[in-house]
């Protein structure tokens, strides 16, 4: 996984149009390059946010969106690639030789409040207020060597 990919995702460049570029829908591989990761494991680790209720609930919109469209593929939101970055965090913490998808799974079931919109909003606000100088800024940023989960028990 990208070591810096909450830096990248916060601070994309101002789109043409003036509008916030995290209010914009990206393509998955624009959020898989962000991430640092295939795009198998971004499916993987979607499905484990699919947990969470406001991930779903843009989920459906997305897919309806791209259904109504007549898109490729469902696009896919920052506030969604934040909260797969951060079960890909979870990911990499737990070692070797664990069912990692099943402890994910029950970690972020118990811990739904920290996936919510209200919980992006704010740590863009603190990157926001690094970049300008004002604040201590967001969560520093984890790093973890795999790029890929296992296919086996994840």
């Amino acid at each position: 996984m990208e070591s810096g990919w909450r830096k990248q995702l916060f601070n994309q460049k101002q789109s043409q149009s003036g509008v916030n570029p995290l209010v914009l829908p990206m393509s998955k591989a624009k959020a898989v390059k962000i991430l640092g990761i295939c795009p198998r494991t971004l499916e993987r680790w979607a499905k484990v946010a699919s947990l969470i209720p406001e991930y779903r609930l843009i989920l459906i919109r997305m897919q309806a969106l791209a259904q109504e469209k007549n898109l490729r593929a469902a696009p896919i939101t920052s506030y969604q690639v934040w909260v797969v970055g951060k079960i890909g965090e979870l990911f990499g913490d737990i070692t070797q030789g664990i069912d990692k998808k099943a402890l994910v799974e029950a970690i972020v079931e118990a811990n739904k409040v920290e996936y919510t919109r209200a919980q992006f909003e704010q740590e863009q606000l603190g990157f926001t207020e690094e970049a300008e100088g004002k604040g201590a800024g967001g969560r520093g940023s984890k790093s973890s060597p795999k790029l890929c989960v296992e296919h086996s028990g994840t």
